[in-house]
């Protein structure tokens, strides 16, 4: 894994009418990371000291993207720390979101004055079983009858899509919940053409009311689904 160069940001998404910049980079998940670690200047979590290689790579690879793509939005501090949860805190005046596959990671960063929130998620497509069980724990209703209408090559692929896209709509609006959140609290009522609209079904926090809807956009290729959602 290169750390000694920015990557230029990248776009898989339909436009969206503000400015986002997206860093995407491949990593190998059994690579060792004293190198790059000491060369970005980025130390790993006293709590990932023993996590599995995978893992704290992955952390590696999240955080140089994310450094990245502050620089690109403007941003003159490149850091992002950890709340007491563990997740990102952004510098003052930006949003931004964290995601990794098995060896992709990724980051995208927004201005503050531009929207609420972001969510950024990559899931890859595993098996119909997987699926299967994916789409117990997360699709309601309406999902089911949205996703009939969806352009994937099958199901269990339209089923981690939406799992992916409620993934990036609770990343968006985590900081703005009052209440603890489920897969079942959201719902999506369209998706075609890459783009998303999903719909909260209860009452999530004091800005986050029933019935507010979200802007999403998505990627499918033959073995990822990138999802981005919006918090306005």
């Amino acid at each position: 894994m290169s750390s000694n160069r920015s990557l230029s940001p990248v776009w898989p998404f339909p436009a969206l009418d503000i400015s986002l910049a997206l860093v995407e980079r491949s990593f190998d998940p059994a690579a060792r990371i004293e190198a790059a670690s000491g060369a970005s200047g980025i130390a790993l979590p006293e709590d990932f000291s023993e996590a599995v290689l995978s893992r704290q790579t992955a952390f590696l690879a999240g955080r140089l993207c994310a450094g990245d793509a502050l620089g690109h939005a403007g941003a003159a501090e490149r850091h992002v720390s950890r709340d007491r949860a563990g997740l990102p805190v952004w510098p003052v005046g930006f949003h931004g979101s964290i995601t990794h596959s098995e060896a992709l990671a990724g980051a995208v960063v927004a201005n503050a004055d531009s929207c609420r929130g972001i969510g950024l998620d990559f899931e890859n497509i595993g098996t119909p079983d997987v699926a299967a069980e994916i789409a117990e724990l997360v699709l309601t209703d309406r999902d089911r009858r949205t996703i009939s209408d969806i352009e994937a090559p099958d199901i269990a692929t339209a089923t981690i899509l939406v799992f992916s896209l409620k993934e990036s709509l609770y990343k968006a609006i985590y900081p703005m919940l009052g209440d603890d959140a489920g897969f079942e609290d959201a719902e999506l009522t369209r998706a075609a053409d890459g783009r998303a609209v999903l719909r909260l079904r209860r009452k999530l926090g004091l800005t986050l009311p029933e019935g507010h809807e979200l802007v999403g956009v998505y990627n499918v290729s033959a073995d990822l689904v990138r999802t981005l959602v919006l918090l306005d």
